[in-house]
């Protein structure tokens, strides 16, 4: 499994409102789908462990089922708009991460 991830910076304003209004209705189920990947997740940052600040307000995790599917997704055409649309709730640049689950489990293993 292969998950693109995008941080959103904690000290630079993120427009909520947009971003689930008006920006992930753009990713609904088939979309995603149909561009390559297999499921994604939005995470707010509440806080650390420890009380310390954290960097990141919001995290956002796109899944795919291998290194091609992945590919897909960054090939597809539909993503310049997604890109484009960014600006519109965010101001900053997202830090993004391509990761590769190596080991997991669930509660039904």
């Amino acid at each position: 499994m292969v998950i693109l991830t995008f941080c959103y910076k904690r000290d630079i304003p993120f427009d909520e409102n947009y971003y689930f209004n008006s920006h992930l209705p753009n990713l609904s189920r088939k979309t995603v789908l149909e561009m390559g990947a297999s499921k994604y997740e939005v995470k707010k940052v509440l806080s650390s462990p420890d009380g310390s600040p954290v960097p990141y307000s919001f995290i956002f995790n796109l899944y795919f089922e291998s290194n091609a599917a992945l590919e897909t997704f960054i090939s597809d055409p539909r993503i310049k708009a997604l890109q484009d649309d960014v600006s519109n709730y965010y101001i900053g640049q997202q830090d993004i991460f391509i990761e590769e689950i190596v080991t997991s489990f669930t509660s039904n293993d």
